[in-house]
């Protein structure tokens, strides 16, 4: 029987009780597909959300997202738990997602964006929130990946500093100093849009 991906662009739903971490993790290491799909099933939406931001895309996002899961299947083995499974299975998504990154021109698709549907905003405020976002999507598109990285962990992931930091073999001050250079390139990017 092998593994059916789940919807990784979906909110995961409740797994398995409460089984932790740790201990789906060994039965995995043991064989257990099944303690695997919990692990996939409870990690796959946001380390697509985190694909989803440095890459912008929702193709290559789905792409390195399934992947990262068949790499952190077949590294399971060897997976030690010196950091949480979250924060190895984000190391791989991170790093699978600079490396094609660097191979393709960041682009997002005017779907990506998404626009929240207000009925008392007017037409008129509607474009221009559209218009909004995508330039926000733009200007971070625009930073170098680095920077990138540690804003959509941050920002959007809600990732504390130690767990981008171990994500990315990179240190706290680092990260700190990233998300200072990002959002003050964003703030001069967006400066029209205040």
């Amino acid at each position: 029987m092998g593994l059916r991906p789940p919807d990784i662009r979906r909110p995961a739903r409740t797994v398995a009780g409460s089984a932790d971490d740790t201990l789906l993790v060994r039965r995995a290491q043991d064989g257990c597909l099944d303690a695997y799909r919990v692990l996939v099933e409870r990690h796959a939406p946001r380390a697509y959300r985190a694909a989803l931001g440095v890459l912008g895309n929702r193709e290559d996002a789905e792409d390195v997202t399934q992947e990262a899961l068949l790499a952190a299947w077949l590294a399971l083995p060897g997976f030690r738990g010196d950091a949480s499974f979250a924060t190895w299975l984000h190391r791989i998504v991170i790093t699978r997602a600079l490396n094609k990154s660097t191979r393709a021109v960041w682009t997002r698709p005017l779907d990506a964006v998404p626009e929240p549907a207000d009925p008392a905003r007017g037409p008129a405020d509607q474009a221009e929130q559209h218009q909004a976002a995508v330039a926000v999507a733009a200007a971070v598109a625009g930073l170098p990946a680095a920077q990138r990285v540690a804003l959509v962990l941050y920002q959007f992931e809600g990732r504390s500093y130690d767990d981008i930091a171990a994500i990315t073999g990179s240190t706290v001050p680092a990260i700190r100093s990233h998300l200072y250079r990002a959002r003050r390139t964003l703030a001069t990017r967006l400066h029209d849009w205040r």
